[in-house]
Formats: C-alpha cells, structure tokens, sequence
C-alpha cells in the first residue's frame, strides 16, 4: 500500500507540473494508456486540489507553484468535494468572522454547499449568505446574474490556527446545471479585511493547456462525436435521447467553448452529463483544445459587457467583453466615464471609480450639452455599467427547436434559412430569400458587397416571429414549458447569429455595412433584441424566463441592453428599426419595479443613443429616417414624475446639470431646420406614425413646450426656457395653418 501511494503522490505531482489540462496523453506510454485513462478524471479534479494542499504557511508563498490555483471548477458527475488548505496564524485565525466568496454558475438554492474544517455541511441559499449589491437586488442566488459576491458567516472556533481546510460541493443537478466555480474565495474579519494575500492565489492559464489526448485519430473522433453523438438530455434518471448534437445548440464547429476557454474538466464533465463516456468526453475536449481559434474570454465573463480599453482590444477580442472587473458596484459611478472625467485607459482597480455624493457635485461642473448631441457619437462599449450582462452559458438554449418543435421546425423555412440544405422529407421553400451561409461565403471576397446581408438577415428574423406565430399568440396561455420552448427558440438564433459573425469575421466590418462614418465594430441585426423575452410576448411570473417577473425583466433589459452595444443603428435609424427606442427606454422602469435599483447612468446612454439614432444630414422631412424629434424619446424624461425614482440617487445639482444640458442639445437640433421642414405641406397626422405606447406618452410624442414650467421648476435657466416656448409657438402655429 505505500508504494501505491507513493506512485499516486508522483502521478499526482506530474498532474500539477503538467497544470491538469495537458493530461496523461503527455507521459503515459500507449501500451498503458488505456489504464491511465480510467484515472483521468480523477487527476483533472486533484489537479484543482494539489496545488493548495501543501500547508501555505501566512504571508510566506511567492512562487506561483506554490499559489492556490483559481478558478475552483465543482463538477457534478461524482459528486466529489473539492478542497483548498491554508495555515493562518492565531491572531488571524481568531479574528476570522466570515468566508468570502465570488462563485459563478450556482443557479439556484442549494446546489452547492461549503464546509470549513470540521464544521456542517451549508448549503448556499440566499437566506445562508449575503449577497453583494448590485446582484443582491437582482435576485441573488436564483436571479439573473451568473456570478454573484456572497458573505457566508462562520460560527466562532470554525477557523483555527495552523491548517484549515475548505471543501466546496455539488449537491444535485436540476436537470440543467452540472458545474459551479468558485472565482475567488477568502476569510473575513469583523471589519471586512481579508485574511489571505492576493499573492497567495493564482489564476489559471488556458494557454498552458493542451489536448487530454493529442493524437489525430482522437481528435478526428472528438469532432465526429461534437457533430453526431447521440446524446441524453441530462444525467437524471430515465433522461430521454434528443435529436439535437453538440453542434446544434453550439457554434457548429464548437469555437464556442474555446474561444470562452471552458476546461477539458468542465467539458469532459459535461459530455458525462449528456449520457457520454469520459473516453469520449476526452475526445471532445481534444477537439475543442486542438482549434486553431482565437480564445479570449473565460466563461464567467459576460460576452460583451462593456468598460473602458475594450476598443482598443483586437476586434476578435470584442466578445470576450471587458471582464467582470467592470461590472460596476453602482451604476453612479459610470457618471464619470460618460461625461469624460475617467482616464479610459486605467483598469478599474487604479481608476477607483465609486463615487460618493460629494463627487458626484463635482461632476455637475463637466455636464455640457454635446455629450448630448444627436449629431454625435457616444461610443457605449466603453461606458462601464453596474448591469451584469448574460454568460455564455445563459446565451445557450436550453432545448433545441428540432427538440421543441419536431419536424414543424426541421421543415421550416426558420431552419432552411440557417441550415442551407434540406433534410430528409423536407419541403420548406425558402423561395427567393437567399441562404444565408450562401451569402456569407460570397462576402469573403474583397470585392464582395455585402450590404445584402442586412435584408437577408432581417427576413430571417421575419421568419422567426412567423414561425412561433404558430405557438403563440395574444391569447396564449403561457406556462414554464412553453416559456423554455419558445426563449430556447430565441436564443437558439442568437447562438448562431454569433457563430456566423465569428466563422466569417463580419464584426469589425461595420463600415461595409453602414459606410464610412459608422462604427467598424458593429453587428448588422436586431437579432439581439430580438431575443428579450418581451419581443414573444412571454409575461412576467411564473411562467416568465427565471421563473418570476424579476428575471423575466433582466433578460429582457440584457438584451436590449447587448443590441445597443453591438448595433444601435449607426445613424441609419429607420422607423423602429433597429432599436424601438421609446419602448426599449419604457422598459428601464419596469426592470426597476422589479430590483428598485436605479441605473441612470445606464438610462442616460440609451437616451443618448436613441437622440443620435439619425443621421446628421437628414432633418424631419424625411419622415422614415429624418430627424423626427416628436417620435423620439425627449427631455420631458427628466422632469417626469412618473421617472423621478430613476433619477433618485442623482444630488440636485447634477439633476439640474443633465436636465439643462439634455434640454439644450434638443433645442439646438430642431433649430438646424426651419419649422416649414418639421411641418411640410400636406403632412398628415396619420401619415407614417409612430406606434407610441400609451405609458411612455410622459417622455414621447411632442408638445414638450407645454411643460416649460416643470423645466423652470427644475432649475432650467430662463432664457433656454423662453427659447423652447418660443419654438412651441412657431410649432403649433404651422400645424394650425397646414391643418395638421
């Protein structure tokens, strides 16, 4: 037996000089291989063990061999705990109140539970942890956000002095989840200093992997398996097959899961979890390791989320997003980046951006009507918010359409359009819209044109409302199972909408797009707001997207929120495309009657964007994509009782500030044109109107004069005041006299 276990100590070892991810492919010899195998799953979960299982004596370890490796990943296929140890002297031991914990992917109460030491085993629920703003309010554990700050409090005597051991477990799948990650991890003391040194802990690097197994026929068999494996629906017991493979709710080449760096553990845990083997686990995630891709993000960092340098990152790099580092505490404290008073160029730690009250103040002094602008152009991937945006894991259906729907998808021309062939008994016509790989494939010439794609790609989000038309409609009765078929359809177009974009590198090609003015990073769909829940008609509640109203509407904001981010119109807005901005703004007071967490900061950028929606040179004649300034969201949002909780946190000065500078830059735009081009000859109430829900009426729809007097209530000087109510009479008097 001992030298059994001192084989397993040097197997173990070369596991971690080997950093888990390369496998026993690099030092057992083929003849044994197929033992080793059989071990493998066991070195990739020791490998998140044995780097800290050496006693790490307080304030001593500064060679990274010796750091406790992060993240933790806690699979699910055997249930297994996974431990870190540390040494605290006695002094710190003593002081130590609470674990603090950044965990990634615990989606709902009691999936994971932690123990410390000798202590009980506690599950993690929101009513065992605290929960760190802004994800407390947006419904902690079981809300929307994927990664979430929490406080465990520990009993006094839990820590002691010498070594202590803290173990980390899956409980049990819901039949979705199969894998959480602790992001970071540390004791408290009383007053909320952390025990353990940064320096103490290491991140892993995904360019130190290498394939589980590195010969070709295994990695040959790994993208056989991603693209026709036959798989089951999760691990539970009696879980049916499903038609769909690997690459059907993936990208089709699996670029997905490199590119978001997901672990040869996490996928051979998942391939487990879909009813494979771990041999063809290990063959999967040789494939995905093998990709010649690029691989910038990590799967807890939010495809997308905004913040400062992300512009300056290569374009391949724009989905890996700006990291969750800039997802902000407060949604105050993007006031200063907005109105220019943030070095861009800092990270957040050296920019410290929270603001107090105090600091706010001084910002009042910085806020001028160009950041207002509508001939302007705010950039919001650079703009941090307090919003966590969706990972990829939330991007991903959770049911295929072909699963969903059966042959009635299969035989669509939804399908048709994406697949590019037909299946087996098919007979969709997809008539004269074009293929859109067909398409795609024609634009990887330097001399293409690929302005076609724009139509191509709107008649195949035509065709997705067409499609569940079928299934749904204004007297659907909504349940969770339908609610999953219907989403799952939706992201399913989204998943594969960035597949496309990714495969064919369009998204650094906005200017082909929308011309030489227009962002170059830019997507060229609405496909993104497309997939908020509200543009189904799925309702808040029990039946919504979560399983309540508070995630059915953080959803729906994520995505509205991702289609500003990605293509907000360039200045080619025409009628409510690609962004209905009245009632994507509308809905920043729903989410907030949800998690009473006012963002606006988050707002003012919408509304920003929603007035730099037109182009500069064409005024409100053009009736389709001219500045039209009574169907566009206006400065009467500011004064508005209805959105004063919205603009709550705001001191009064800087109330005051965006209030006048919003009011100007409006004025200053109407004034570019004679009130003969706001009002034509011949120009009818019904001609070309604006679908104007009837709760927004407060902050769209014209006639803002007449609150000339809320404006000089609010601090608004009188001459820009005078200046509106004298445009008001020019207004109204021309619509008298061509009688509109």
């Amino acid at each position: 037996m001992r030298r059994f276990d001192e084989a397993w100590t040097a197997l173990a070892v070369r596991v971690m000089e080997s950093k888990t991810q390369k496998g026993f492919a690099h030092f057992c010899k083929p003849a044994t291989r197929k033992a080793c195998r059989g071990l493998f799953v066991w070195s990739t979960l020791l490998a998140f063990l044995f780097p800290a299982v050496r006693t790490i004596p307080f304030g001593f370890a500064d060679r990274a061999t010796d750091r406790m490796l992060l993240p933790i990943e806690v699979l699910s296929a055997d249930r297994t705990a996974v431990s870190r140890t540390v040494a605290l002297q006695s002094g710190d031991a003593d002081s130590v109140r609470s674990l603090w914990l950044r965990i990634h992917g615990v989606r709902y109460a009691n999936q994971a539970s932690v123990q410390v030491n000798s202590s009980e085993w506690i599950p993690l629920n929101n009513n065992t942890v605290t929960i760190a703003e802004p994800g407390r309010s947006f419904g902690g554990i079981g809300g929307g956000f994927a990664t979430l700050t929490v406080t465990l409090p520990l009993p006094n005597g839990t820590v002691v002095s010498g070594a202590n051991t803290i173990q980390f477990r899956f409980n049990q799948t819901d039949g979705v989840t199969s894998a959480y990650r602790v992001l970071a991890w540390n004791f408290l003391t009383n007053d909320g200093r952390k025990i353990i040194p940064l320096e103490n802990f290491a991140e892993d690097a995904p360019e130190t992997w290498a394939p589980p197994l590195s010969d070709a026929a295994s990695i040959r068999a790994g993208q056989e398996l991603w693209h026709g494996a036959s798989l089951a629906v999760n691990s539970l017991p009696n879980s049916q097959r499903m038609q769909a493979h690997c690459a059907d709710c993936h990208a089709q080449d699996g670029r997905d899961l490199k590119y978001f760096n997901f672990s040869n553990a996490s996928i051979i845990d998942r391939s487990r979890f879909h009813g494979l083997s771990v041999l063809q686990g290990e063959q999967i995630a040789s494939y995905i390791r093998s990709l010649p891709l690029p691989n910038p993000g990590r799967p807890w960092n939010p495809p997308y989320q905004p913040g400062p340098g992300l512009d300056e990152q290569p374009v391949s790099s724009w989905a890996a997003g700006a990291g969750l580092d800039w997802v902000l505490d407060q949604d105050t404290d993007a006031l200063p980046y907005l109105f220019g008073q943030r070095d861009a160029r800092l990270s957040r730690k050296d920019a410290n951006p929270r603001g107090d009250t105090a600091s706010l103040r001084e910002l009042a002094g910085h806020i001028a009507p160009d950041t207002f602008r509508p001939d302007g152009n705010l950039n919001p991937r650079q703009i941090p918010i307090a919003l966590q945006l969706p990972d990829w894991s939330q991007w991903l259906p959770r049911v295929h359409p072909k699963d969903a729907w059966g042959s009635v998808f299969t035989q669509s021309e939804f399908a048709a359009s994406y697949a590019g062939e037909a299946s087996p008994g098919k007979t969709a016509k997809v008539g004269a819209n074009p293929l859109l790989r067909t398409l795609l494939a024609a634009a990887q010439r330097e001399d293409s044109d690929v302005r076609p794609l724009v139509p191509a790609f709107a008649q195949w989000s035509q065709a997705r409302r067409s499609f569940l038309r079928r299934f749904v409609d204004g007297k659907t009765a909504w349940s969770p199972a339908l609610t999953e078929k219907v989403y799952s359809t939706q992201l399913w177009q989204l998943v594969k909408t960035w597949e496309m974009m990714q495969e064919f590198g369009l998204e650094g090609r906005g200017r082909d797009f929308f011309g030489s003015t227009a962002d170059s990073r830019s997507w060229f769909s609405t496909i993104p707001a497309d997939t908020a829940p509200s543009e189904a008609h799925i309702p808040d509640g029990a039946a919504g997207v979560g399983g309540s109203a508070l995630t059915n509407e953080y959803f729906s904001a994520s995505w509205y929120e991702l289609q500003i981010l990605l293509n907000n119109g360039n200045h080619q807005h025409r009628d409510r495309v690609p962004v209905n901005w009245v009632y994507v703004i509308g809905r920043y007071r729903d989410l907030y009657g949800q998690t009473h967490q006012p963002e606006p900061a988050r707002l003012l950028v919408a509304v920003i964007k929603a007035l730099q929606s037109t182009a500069p040179n064409l005024g409100p004649d053009n009736l389709t994509q001219g500045w039209r300034p009574d169907q566009n969201v206006d400065p009467r949002i500011m004064i508005s009782a209805a959105w004063a909780p919205v603009f709550k946190p705001l001191p009064i000065a800087v109330h005051q500030a965006l209030t006048a500078a919003l009011l100007a830059a409006w004025m200053d735009k109407n004034l570019q044109y004679p009130i003969e081009r706001h009002l034509p000859m011949g120009l009818r109430s019904n001609a070309h109107a604006y679908a104007l829900p009837h709760e927004y009426a407060d902050i769209s729809g014209g006639k803002v004069w007449e609150a000339s007097q809320q404006f000089r209530n609010a601090g608004v000087s009188p001459e820009l005041v005078r200046r509106l109510q004298q445009w008001g009479l020019a207004y109204t008097d021309r619509a008298a006299r061509i009688q509109y």
